[in-house]
């Protein structure tokens, strides 16, 4: 038997390449995916902040940008972007026929749940299907369980909830304010094909470095 791949392809056969080649074939390496990321603006100055869809980015940097680009930036003004991953994010079931979600949470959802330090939760409600979640304010919490039942005292409201979305403070990538207007104003004007020139990253580096200070 010859050591080297036999084909009928006379120029497989010029390369010698070694039999073991043609049954050894490694399947292609997995590589990281994107993951996909929340987006929150704030449409105006004292306005909440409302969901407004989801970007895929390797990094949250990168989704910052992508939401900057997708969500505000071609005629859509905003006073400031929030992304989070997906995964961070904690959501409650949803109500039918316009129930209450807050009406079936009771003290007994901590029974279990694993306690850590109490930090800073944010809140955001689904009043109406087919609309989006806007953000309601901050509480602390020890548990995404706690902060659910939290809410319930604080953000309850005559009007039926329909769902709840919970995340950690930490966990948000926020500009926002002077920050949100001197990253973006003070970039070069985007033209297609000057993408070279479009260089927010250094400056959301130099505002995260800034803010854990």
């Amino acid at each position: 038997m010859s050591d080297f791949l036999n084909s009928l392809d006379p120029r497989i056969n010029r390369l010698n390449i070694p039999a073991e080649f043609g049954t050894t074939f490694p399947s292609k390496e997995n590589k990281d995916q994107f993951v996909t990321f929340e987006v929150f603006v704030q449409p105006k100055e004292n306005k909440p902040y409302q969901h407004e869809g989801i970007v895929h980015a390797p990094t949250i940097d990168m989704a910052f940008l992508f939401a900057k680009e997708q969500f505000s930036r071609r005629g859509m003004s905003c006073s400031g972007v929030w992304v989070i991953k997906t995964d961070n994010i904690q959501v409650s079931p949803i109500t039918e026929n316009d129930e209450d979600i807050y009406d079936f949470i009771h003290e007994e959802i901590m029974e279990g749940a694993e306690k850590g330090k109490n930090e800073a939760y944010q809140v955001f409600h689904l009043k109406k299907r087919g609309k989006q979640h806007v953000h309601v304010g901050e509480l602390e919490a020890t548990s995404f369980e706690e902060a659910l039942f939290n809410a319930k005292s604080k953000f309850q409201e005559e009007k039926a909830i329909l769902n709840i979305w919970v995340a950690k403070e930490e966990d948000f990538l926020k500009i926002e304010g002077e920050e949100f207007t001197d990253i973006w104003e003070t970039l070069p004007e985007k033209k297609y094909r000057d993408a070279m020139d479009y260089r927010a990253t250094e400056k959301i580096k130099k505002f995260k470095a800034e803010q854990n200070a």
